[in-house]
């Protein structure tokens, strides 16, 4: 279970179960608290939104002892929170150290993630266009338009000699797949582009949908003892984990064919307090469970499982020097 919890709720435990608490006000004005339990056993994720929600160290605790990972989002930063796993860390963390010094490395994990991406996200786009197709013959066209982007991004991946070139690419043909991506888009959402910084609704849950996987992405690397701060293409900062954001580009599409398909299924709307109300958090979480628990006939996992797969093959690129194969989503 992903459990997103939002509001100023209190969230406490109670035995093997974490407890949460809301306030309802009735008629009389009067405040009374409304608890849910939830058993650990049943727990993937926990994900608290925005910052009024209490939560005893009891539970943090809890939390930590089973390796479920605890995900902060707000509007300007999204902390993580997770207990060490029981690995050989310091030698193939050394190992990593000293081959972030190599450029040559660097720009070939650094393409591996992100055509693991603009593959996907093109993936996304031909599934939306035959989806369209049905109705439309002539969005058929659409089909032509990702072929030829495909195309020349191709050709154009093989130019990139260093890092800074790989971050305009990656820039240049995200931008190029979104426009691909915004028809599909219900318009009255008036959704001009990816900005993080945007505070429509679409935005709004792709932000949403990003913390969650960089919570899980983060949780996978730190389990296959690799150091989630060390940064490929990302900048290294302090508190930064760039790691995360280079490994997590390859899952992306996943949650950009959730956002588009709860866009096109629910009316998400952002609240007073910048937020997706409740309504829209649960349309766009549950459209993210199902991507991430998809399992493919011809995978061996699911996408969750894939995660954490990657992880350790990156590791084993790391130690070994063995061969790095991104993870390109797909959805049939």
């Amino acid at each position: 279970m992903l459990l997103v919890i939002r509001g100023p709720v209190r969230i406490g435990k109670r035995g093997s179960t974490l407890v949460v608490s809301s306030p309802e006000v009735d008629e009389k004005k009067e405040v009374s608290w409304k608890t849910e339990a939830y058993p650990l056993l049943d727990l993937e994720l926990v994900v608290v939104v925005e910052s009024r929600a209490r939560i005893s160290t009891g539970a943090i605790l809890m939390l930590a002892e089973a390796n479920v990972p605890l995900v902060f989002h707000s509007g300007r930063v999204d902390s993580i929170l997770l207990s060490p796993f029981a690995v050989r860390v310091a030698e193939v963390r050394r190992r990593l150290y000293k081959l972030t010094e190599s450029l040559e490395w660097r720009v070939a994990i650094g393409k591996a993630l992100v055509e693991g991406k603009l593959r996907g996200m093109a993936n996304v786009a031909r599934y939306f266009t035959y989806k369209e197709a049905e109705r439309n013959p002539e969005m058929e066209r659409h089909l032509e338009a990702v072929a030829e982007v495909e195309k020349v991004r191709g050709e154009e991946i093989k130019k990139v000699k260093d890092v800074e070139e790989l971050r305009v690419y990656e820039a240049k043909w995200s931008k190029k797949y979104w426009e691909l991506l915004s028809p599909f888009i219900p318009p009255h959402y008036g959704f001009t582009g990816r900005n993080p910084r945007g505070g429509d609704p679409i935005n709004s849950a792709i932000n949403y949908s990003y913390a969650i996987l960089y919570g899980l992405c983060t949780h996978a690397l730190v389990a296959a003892g690799l150091d989630p701060y060390v940064g490929l293409m990302h900048t290294e900062r302090a508190g930064r984990t760039s790691l995360t954001y280079d490994f997590s580009e390859m899952f992306k599409p996943v949650a950009v064919h959730a956002v588009i398909a709860a866009s096109r299924t629910a009316d998400l709307k952002v609240g007073r307090d910048g937020y997706l109300n409740k309504d829209s958090l649960g349309a766009v979480t549950r459209a993210l469970y199902r991507n991430l628990k998809r399992k493919l006939p011809t995978w061996k996992h699911t996408v969750r499982g894939y995660i954490y797969v990657k992880a350790w093959e990156l590791r084993a690129n790391v130690e070994r020097g063995e061969k790095f194969t991104p993870f390109t989503y797909k959805v049939k």
